[in-house]
């Protein structure tokens, strides 16, 4: 099963968080994961606060841009066009196109699941009219209880 996984998962490879044990059995699991490359646009701002925090030095964030990256080819999506159905996702479920991207980037990928770690905007897609697209979020821990992590 395909599963698209959105930056606040990826990022959880680098940086010691909640779930960061769960989110690195999913990297080493046998699951095929998919990612936009406009999830490393979000990792690079990510990881640029984390140097601006004094968490990460300069070389450790472009060390982990290397190493995500190498997790997960990004698929290029211009020829995509998901700009249409992300903002009608958008204005469905009162949530930010930013974050709808990654719903219509699974839809054009065939991807059953996108596993996240944003409870709100898991709660915001579930409540979509489309039962299809209400099933589509899978947080994080989610998946864990599911593969007994």
């Amino acid at each position: 099963m395909a599963l698209v996984i959105d930056a606040s998962v990826g990022l959880k490879w680098l940086l010691a968080e909640h779930d960061s044990a769960v989110a690195e059995a999913l990297a080493v699991s046998e699951e095929e994961l998919l990612v936009p490359d406009f999830w490393l646009n979000e990792a690079c701002n990510v990881l640029w606060l984390q140097v601006r925090r004094n968490v990460f030095s300069a070389a450790e964030a472009q060390e982990g841009l290397a190493l995500l990256r190498a997790q997960a080819e990004p698929t290029p999506t211009a020829s995509l066009r998901l700009h249409d159905v992300a903002l009608e996702i958008a204005l469905a479920v009162s949530h930010s196109p930013y974050d709808t991207m990654y719903v219509a980037f699974a839809i054009a990928m065939g991807a059953e699941k996108l596993v996240m770690a944003d409870q709100r905007f898991a709660a915001a897609i579930r409540r979509h009219p489309d039962p299809a697209l209400a099933r589509m979020p899978m947080l994080l821990g989610e998946w864990g209880a599911a593969h007994g992590v």
